[in-house]
C-alpha cells in the first residue's frame, strides 16, 4: 500500500494537548518560525517533561498539528475562550490525522444526527473493521497498540467536551469566532462535530 495513504497514527503521544499547544502556539507567536519553536522549546523546557526525548516527540506532534492552522484559527487558539480552544483542537487534530477525522465524520457526527448519543467500544471496533480493506496497516499493529489508538481516541472526545463522563455525545454550539475560523474547511469542519450544518453557518 502506499505509504501516502497510510493512517498516521501518532496522535497516541499527546492526546488533545491543550496546556502545550497553548505553550508552543505562544512561542511560535512571538518568533514567527517553527524551527526557532522547536529550539526555544527545548532550550527552557518549556513543556517541562521529564525527559528530552518526550519533549521532542509531543513538540513534533504539536507542530504538525498547528502549523496547519489559518492565521485566523491560530489567533482564535491564543486569544479564544477554554471552549473554542478546545473545539479548535479537535479540529486541528481531525484536519491532521486522517483516522480521527474518518472517525468523527462516519462514527461521532452520523450517531448524533440520527441522535444516537451512546458513543461505545464497538462503535470503535465497527469503524475499524469497516476500515481495514481500504487501510490494511491496521492489521500490522498489535492489540495494545490498538488498544492505546481507542483509548486516546475517546480521551481526546472527553478532553474536547464532545462526550460526558458517562459517554454520551454532547452537542456542539459554535461561537460565531469559531463557525468563522472554520469556514475555510467549511466542507468537513461541520461534520466532525455533534452539531447540523445550519449552526455552522452552513
Amino acid at each position: 500500500m502506499d505509504r501516502e495513504n497510510r493512517y498516521k497514527l501518532s496522535f497516541t503521544a499527546i492526546g488533545l494537548g491543550l496546556s502545550e499547544s497553548i505553550k508552543i502556539a505562544e512561542v511560535y507567536h512571538q518568533c514567527r518560525n517553527w524551527e526557532t519553536t522547536k529550539e526555544i522549546i527545548d532550550q527552557d523546557n518549556t513543556l517541562q517533561s521529564r525527559t528530552n526525548r518526550r519533549t521532542i516527540r509531543i513538540v513534533r506532534e504539536l507542530i504538525h498539528r498547528l502549523s496547519k492552522l489559518t492565521p485566523t484559527q491560530f489567533d482564535l487558539l491564543l486569544e479564544g475562550t477554554l471552549k473554542e480552544q478546545r473545539l479548535l483542537l479537535w479540529f486541528a487534530v481531525c484536519n491532521y490525522y486522517e483516522i480521527v477525522r474518518d472517525f468523527a465524520l462516519e462514527v461521532l457526527h452520523e450517531k448524533y444526527l440520527v441522535m444516537d448519543m451512546n458513543l461505545s467500544e464497538k462503535d470503535y471496533h465497527a469503524f475499524i473493521l469497516r476500515k481495514l480493506d481500504w487501510h490494511p496497516e491496521l492489521n500490522e499493529i498489535t492489540k495494545s497498540t490498538q488498544e492505546k489508538i481507542r483509548t486516546v481516541l475517546f480521551r481526546m472526545l472527553h478532553e474536547a467536551d464532545l462526550l460526558d463522563d458517562e459517554g454520551y455525545i454532547q452537542r456542539v454550539v459554535p461561537s460565531s469566532n469559531l463557525s468563522n475560523a472554520l469556514r475555510t474547511h467549511a466542507h468537513f469542519a461541520h461534520r466532525i462535530y455533534p452539531a447540523f450544518p445550519d449552526e455552522f453557518g452552513g
